[in-house]
């Protein structure tokens, strides 16, 4: 109950936060647009080129595992340094300051070396995990479960990098054991805003479900009401990383 209650607070605290500093929201439009443009320029030649991606992997698996891990590093480095420029900015908030995007972006450019370090790391990972995994059965429920304790072990990476300056690979390790004494709180905390989401797209879906998706006024509305939820909630998860951080360096420190 106790961990209930420390996460639901914490929830609030990063609720508080983002109503405080309403402009946060920002950082996750920049990092999906850019996400976006990434995906792009790697489909569209793709696509141009006539061949499945199957096909361009059996004739190039050198050139495709290349390309795969650029696609992996760009848009990793992008979500991280946004994601740590939000965090920077509910430091500032939880200190008692009044932070702006501009601190966000030179609290996140000053560490712009350990980000895309990250990045590469997060990449390989990431193309790892990808390469192992089957068409379902055993094999894709181990490489969903190693991905799930790598998202947990990483889980408190970012803001070690922003907040403490401290490289990936000592953040990496400090944050294995920092999410031995803190699962639970992350646990909770991501059943909270994955129940959240479902929450507030709930009025989305039941207008595309009324209208049977045969009014185009109707899909627009849902499309922004859904992305405008996941906008918000994407910032409350990196004030809520922020804040969890936070909490538990002061405990360690007491």
């Amino acid at each position: 109950m106790n961990v209930f209650s420390r996460t639901f607070d914490v929830v609030q605290k990063s609720w508080k936060i983002l109503m405080a500093d309403k402009e946060l929201i920002v950082f996750p439009v920049l990092s999906g647009i850019l996400c976006l443009v990434i995906s792009a320029s790697f489909y569209l030649p793709v696509s141009a080129s006539g061949k499945t991606v199957e096909e361009l992997y059996v004739h190039n698996q050198t050139g495709f595992i290349v390309l795969l891990f650029l696609f992996y590093f760009f848009n990793y480095f992008l979500v991280t340094f946004f994601n740590c420029a939000v965090i920077a900015c509910a430091e500032i908030r939880m200190a008692g300051g009044d932070p702006t995007l501009g601190d966000g972006f030179r609290a996140s450019w000053a560490v712009v070396t350990f980000i895309a370090a990250w990045a590469m790391m997060e990449a390989t990972i990431g193309l790892a995990l990808k390469l192992m995994q089957g068409r379902g059965g055993r094999k894709n429920l181990i490489t969903g479960s190693l991905g799930t304790m790598w998202t947990m072990a990483s889980f408190f990476v970012a803001p070690r990098l922003v907040i403490d300056r401290t490289d990936p690979f000592t953040a990496l390790k400090s944050a294995w054991s920092d999410v031995k004494g803190n699962w639970g709180q992350q646990l909770i905390g991501g059943v909270s805003f994955g129940l959240l989401g479902f929450l507030v797209s709930i009025p989305a879906i039941l207008i595309l479900f009324t209208t049977k998706f045969s009014s185009l006024s109707a899909i627009v509305f849902a499309v922004i009401w859904i992305l405008t939820a996941s906008l918000i909630i994407s910032t409350l998860k990196s004030i809520f990383q922020a804040s969890l951080y936070l909490s538990m360096r002061d405990d360690q420190i007491r």
